[in-house]
């Protein structure tokens, strides 16, 4: 007993990697095994991005309240959860590979025989640039019906069970007035144009963005099932704005940063230097060990605070009182800031784009040696031990769902959270000294009113965070009809004005170490795609691009090198192909002709864009491993 007919749809992901981006040509063939003669309208090849959301919604069944209400008396008002989805289709395209346009054009025949054999049929289609989901009013304004929770969809909207009293009640006349009302609000600006968001998974039903292309053998019959088959594929956005993050047109360095202040009271200096009359030098001071006589200039002028006075006598017991200086303490207040050039972004996969420092108003002199003749001394003064860095991004998704009585529309939101750890070092006792600091001449010095003129600053090297790099998961930002996602970074450092001997005596670092939390409400989350100058090709044309068809393997198809892509090349004998109404000695069977006009030369803006251009092997490396979650390529009809 023989198998049925078969249909089969891949898309080749060869060029790109696997992941496909605005402006890409996204190229496949459909397969289909024909066993025993069959009849079929068209097939079609459909590409499709659907944006879906789905919320449960707490009802009574007394009313339309949308807040539980607990019946204390155990009667009225129970409780029911009603759940309402959101679907919209953000990419739509087709296109018919059988029968030919051609041979449709010629043909009035509404069905076509195929005979038994193996077919192929390529096709293709440009990815645009932004969504289309306002345009499809013909596609969006499909009633669908749920089994699971008996609810209507239409035009993206659920219908609750006053739907059909409130659509009658439209055009029941009012007694004492005209007609009823003139028809449903619609909702204003639910539907956006965008740029297509980036495939979403692995968040249930909650939300969920899917790409892929599907291809419907039209059966003639009734009676006789379609034949189906879907390939999904992942789609991630371009960054279009990615050049104006470095090269602002103005010309003007401009900066986002973040900044918290930290205090460190009473400290006082290392090292203290108390200068001595010439003529009680010898008496003052204890005679240096020889190992030590070559410290320089400072061994004669600069004594220990708290050094002993020499007790060779009482006498010079009184004479070391008499030159005991009292050591005042002294608050150091400093900041630390992380540094963004505008806008704020991070990649995934990339080193993080931020700078962290140190800042202070104080003149670095004031924490060295330099009165006393060597400033490249540290008096200890501005030692700053630098013991933690955490790095956390906020990933917040926020979903809709409309829901229409026949009357008026009502949006509904929801909100899922997810922090995510991006690092969190310990660095035991690694010392900063605010005396390396330099003045600083970062927009952010002078972005204050109550800030001081003079800011210096010192960079934490970057060798020290380094690791804070964004899984390669994530989601770039993005906004479309029902969904939009957004990043919160928190960078949280923990300073300490002096060692810590055991970092995981909690006590001990509770005590001694100071934190800062730096938050950067809305940074955003890019893809690492930029424009090249094969994807500006593909933007720029008219058409699709012709790419000859590779020679199918299949006994059933002839060379079909000459033919232009969504052509079914016919047997020999083209009464066995079709058996339609279709005269194939008229069809013209000719390649495309070539474009060779060369006139059009690239103007001066478009030169300087190409140079903007993304490297094409940096491209495909930032075609980063954008995996999805096993749910996407699950419920995809």
């Amino acid at each position: 007993m023989g198998t049925g007919p078969n249909v089969t749809i891949e898309v080749d992901r060869a060029e790109t990697g696997g992941t496909f981006t605005n402006y890409d040509v996204i190229r496949g063939t459909v397969r289909l095994t024909v066993t025993s003669s069959i009849s079929l309208n068209y097939v079609q090849v459909k590409l499709e991005g659907i944006a879906k959301t789905e919320m449960k919604i707490p009802r009574t069944s007394n009313g339309r309240e949308h807040g539980r209400k607990r019946d204390r008396d155990g009667g009225r008002g129970r409780e029911r959860d009603q759940i309402l989805q959101d679907v919209h289709r953000v990419l739509y395209d087709t296109m018919i590979v059988f029968p030919p346009d051609n041979v449709r054009q010629v043909s009035s025949a509404k069905e076509f025989t195929l005979t038994p054999g193996n077919y192929s049929y390529p096709f293709q289609f440009k990815l645009p640039l932004n969504n289309s989901c306002v345009k499809l009013s013909g596609i969006t304004n499909k009633v669908s019906f749920s089994k699971q929770n008996f609810s209507l969809v239409l035009n993206n909207g659920n219908f609750n069970r006053g739907v059909l009293r409130n659509f009658a009640q439209q055009y029941v006349p009012v007694p004492g007035g005209g007609g009823g009302s003139s028809g449903a609000n619609k909702s204003q600006g639910y539907h956006v144009t965008s740029q297509l968001p980036p495939s979403l998974s692995g968040m249930s039903d909650f939300a969920s963005v899917k790409y892929f292309v599907k291809v419907t053998c039209k059966r003639s019959s009734f009676m006789k099932a379609n034949l189906r088959s879907i390939d999904p594929f992942i789609f991630l956005p371009l960054d279009l704005d990615a050049h104006e993050r470095f090269t602002p047109g103005d010309g003007e360095y401009r900066e986002v940063f973040v900044r918290r202040g930290i205090s460190f009271r009473d400290r006082i200096p290392e090292i203290v230097a108390v200068k001595v009359p010439k003529e009680k030098q010898q008496q003052a001071l204890p005679p240096l060990p020889a190992q030590r006589r070559n410290r320089g200039i400072l061994s004669r002028f600069i004594a220990p605070a708290f050094a002993p006075a020499p007790s060779s006598s009482p006498r010079s017991s009184s004479t070391s009182k008499r030159n005991v200086h009292e050591i005042e303490s002294t608050d150091v207040n400093f900041s630390f800031e992380a540094r963004f050039r505008y806008p704020a972004f991070l990649i995934p996969t990339k080193k993080p784009s931020f700078k962290l420092f140190l800042l202070t108003s104080v003149k670095p002199s004031k924490f060295s040696l330099q009165q006393y003749g060597s400033p490249d001394e540290s008096n200890g003064l501005g030692i700053v031990y630098f013991q933690k860095l955490k790095v956390e991004l906020l990933s917040t998704t926020t979903i809709s769902v409309l829901e229409n009585n026949g009357v008026s529309n009502e949006i509904h939101k929801g909100q899922h959270s997810e922090p995510i750890l991006i690092c969190n070092n310990t660095y035991q006792n690694l010392k900063l000294d605010l005396k390396n600091c330099t003045r600083s001449r970062s927009s952010s010095a002078t972005s204050s009113s109550n800030v001081p003129q003079e800011i210096y600053e010192l960079e934490i090297p970057r060798k020290y965070y380094d690791n804070c790099i964004l899984p390669d998961y994530l989601a770039p930002s993005f906004k479309t009809c029902n969904i939009s996602r957004r990043y919160t970074l928190a960078i949280t450092a923990g300073f300490s004005s002096d060692k810590i001997y055991n970092l995981d005596d909690k006590a001990e670092a509770e005590k001694k170490i100071q934190y800062a939390t730096l938050d950067f409400s809305d940074i955003k989350v890019l893809s690492g795609l930029n424009m090249t100058s094969s994807l500006h090709s593909n933007a720029s044309a008219s058409s699709l691009p012709y790419r000859k068809s590779s020679t199918s393997s299949s006994p059933m198809v002839s060379d079909n090198k000459s033919k232009p892509p969504g052509v079914a090349p016919p047997e020999k004998d083209s009464s066995a192909y079709f058996n339609g109404q279709a005269d194939m000695s008229s069809i013209d069977q000719s390649p495309p002709p070539h474009d060779n006009d060369t006139s059009n030369l690239p103007t001066y803006d478009e030169v300087v864009q190409e140079s903007s251009y993304q490297d094409h092997s940096e491209h495909y490396r930032a075609r980063r491993r954008y995996q999805q979650h096993e749910t996407y390529y699950n419920d995809l009809d």
